[in-house]
């Protein structure tokens, strides 16, 4: 069982991966914005944290180095709907796991990819 931290301004999203993630037995926290984001990490340690990029208070990317000042060393798996290349490089070179599209089977993915980054010991690639 893990705990995982899931940052979406979808309220239903959030709902969803909730459920799923649920089903495969792991603790699941959300946020619907990158400050209550940011506040959670700060005072709860996750084992994965899952976030949007694009959020209208603080960016995925943002929420990223956030954690990564604050030693916060958990694999960090962005998502988005509207990919874009300079997004991915920031996204790999602040040391995020892995960023995720969000296309038909994105859930199926998004489970694969959590369950990847736990059995790496949260080592970043």
């Amino acid at each position: 069982m893990a705990r995982l931290l899931i940052v979406d301004p979808e309220e239903s999203l959030c709902q969803l991966l909730e459920i799923a993630f649920g089903k495969k037995e792991h603790l699941v926290d959300t946020a619907t914005s990158g400050e209550v984001a940011r506040a959670k990490i700060d005072s709860q340690t996750y084992d994965v944290i899952i976030s949007d990029v694009r959020m209208p208070d603080l960016s995925g990317l943002e929420l990223l180095e956030h954690a990564r000042a604050t030693k916060n060393r958990a694999p960090f798996i962005l998502m988005t709907a509207v990919p874009t290349l300079s997004t991915a490089i920031q996204a790999v070179n602040l040391g995020a796991y892995r960023y995720v599209i969000k296309t038909d089977s994105f859930v199926e993915e998004l489970c694969s990819v959590v369950e990847g980054a736990l059995k790496s010991d949260g080592e970043l690639r």
